[in-house]
């Protein structure tokens, strides 16, 4: 089995000039730049966590208690990159844009031209790094996001985050797991891209079963839905459906309940304390938490309680 490992970087016993090479090595990634300046005070002693995948790249930062001043030329990458501080206030300026933040806020900034961070106190910077490839099929969503701050308070911004706290401080994950986390991470985009007063675009589908996929992640938390919805909403029968499902060696029923339970063990490890498991399981659209519970141990060999007990809530 594949596993994948953040890397843990940095020591107290890091001096000044070692620490600069090395923040600024990550940084490099993380801000899609061809190079990155630090300023500041004394960086001896910083410490951070980066998670690295083609479609994500994470990093957690922890300075010492000194100004810190991020500078990065940018390149002709279109990706994003998401900027939180934690513990205190936080200044980005993006070309003639000058965005304050405080702490826990999230600010969307084009990777493709230069920045500077400045963190009065220094303390921990969060970053992510969504690469070109990844966010096109999200960039409608994007757009409203861009240059903008997203508060801590916010819903979707809540769980995204959780997810990408999962992702860098779980030492081990299957690969199919991370892939599941970064799946979902994106799928928060539109959801934050509404809550900003934006509207919620999805990609147009290639073919009738790509349109039928959507239409069931669409209604997944809906315990009332059935193949019938899927059929009115293509105008063919329910044994055309099935006949869909038949050709990939599965049935409509199963990629459902398939897909919930994914979600719903997403949501779980995500959330931690805050969700209860009858909470997640109606959620994702389970109606009946016996069925829920016998499901989902079938499936992951482990019951949900068990699994909520071995996960810690995400940062």
């Amino acid at each position: 089995m594949s596993l994948i490992r953040p890397l843990k970087f940095g020591s107290a016993a890091l001096s000044d000039a070692e620490a600069r090479a090395l923040c600024g090595s990550i940084l490099i990634d993380m801000m899609g730049g061809l190079s990155v300046g630090l300023a500041g005070g004394d960086f001896s002693g910083s410490t951070g966590l980066y998670w690295h995948d083609p479609s994500l790249s994470l990093a957690t930062l922890y300075f010492p208690k000194t100004p810190v001043a991020v500078s990065c030329e940018g390149s002709g990458d279109r990706g994003v990159v998401l900027l939180r501080s934690v513990g205190q206030s936080m200044t980005v300026e993006h070309g003639r844009s000058r965005i304050e933040a405080v702490s826990g806020d999230v600010v969307f900034i084009p990777a493709q031209t230069g920045l500077r961070i400045t963190l009065a106190e220094g303390g921990r910077l969060d970053c992510a790094h969504l690469p070109e490839q990844a966010v096109d099929r999200h960039r409608a969503s994007l757009d409203v996001l861009m240059l903008k701050t997203v508060p801590a308070a916010c819903l979707p911004l809540h769980m995204l985050t959780s997810y990408a706290g999962y992702l860098l401080q779980r030492e081990q994950q299957t690969a199919e797991d991370a892939a599941m986390m970064v799946s979902h991470f994106y799928d928060f985009l539109p959801l934050l891209s509404q809550a900003l007063g934006g509207t919620v675009h999805k990609p147009a589908p290639e073919d009738r079963m790509a349109r039928v996929r959507a239409l069931i992640e669409e209604r997944l938390a809906d315990g009332s839905f059935s193949i019938n919805d899927v059929a009115q909403a293509e105008g063919i029968t329910p044994r055309a459906i099935q006949k869909l499902f038949s050709r990939e060696g599965t049935t409509f029923s199963r990629h459902v309940l398939e897909r919930r339970l994914e979600r719903a063990k997403a949501v779980m490890m995500a959330s931690g304390e805050r969700l209860s498991i009858a909470e997640v399981a109606y959620q994702c659209g389970f109606n009946d938490l016996s069925y829920f519970n016998r499901s989902f141990r079938t499936r992951y060999q482990i019951r949900p309680s068990d699994l909520k007990r071995q996960v810690r809530p995400a940062a």
